[in-house]
């Protein structure tokens, strides 16, 4: 019973926040800093790490014995956390150089335009 707890709460609380991360939706102070691309990938981690919750509750309910069950569950839910990890650590990164790269290309314009070498 309360695995179903489990998996109702969770999908009622992950699930629509990550649909909406995909569909481009974010506060308007999350939307003025960052770039509608990685937004959408923060979606992708956060459907991952609802995965990764969901894991737990159902190799508990597959056929396997209760310790094959558990350090299954613990190795799928930590490679999931890592992926999910790398997955905003990257959009992260990728915001970096790209506002970096658009500096750069601010200064040059206004270069160009004050007629300096």
């Amino acid at each position: 019973m309360l695995l179903w707890f489990w998996l109702v709460g969770w999908s009622a609380f992950a699930l629509p926040v990550a649909i909406a991360s995909l569909r481009g939706w974010a506060p308007k102070r999350t939307r003025s800093r960052t770039t509608p691309w990685a937004i959408r990938v923060r979606g992708v981690a956060l459907l991952v790490i609802w995965l990764g919750g969901l894991t737990g509750p159902l190799l508990r309910w597959s056929d396997l014995d209760t310790e094959d069950a558990s350090f299954f569950a613990s190795v799928v839910q930590g490679g999931l956390l890592m992926f999910a990890g790398g997955l905003v650590a990257g959009s992260q990164l990728g915001e970096r150089f790209y506002r970096r790269a658009m500096r750069a290309q601010t200064v040059d314009q206004a270069q160009g335009i004050s007629g300096r070498p």
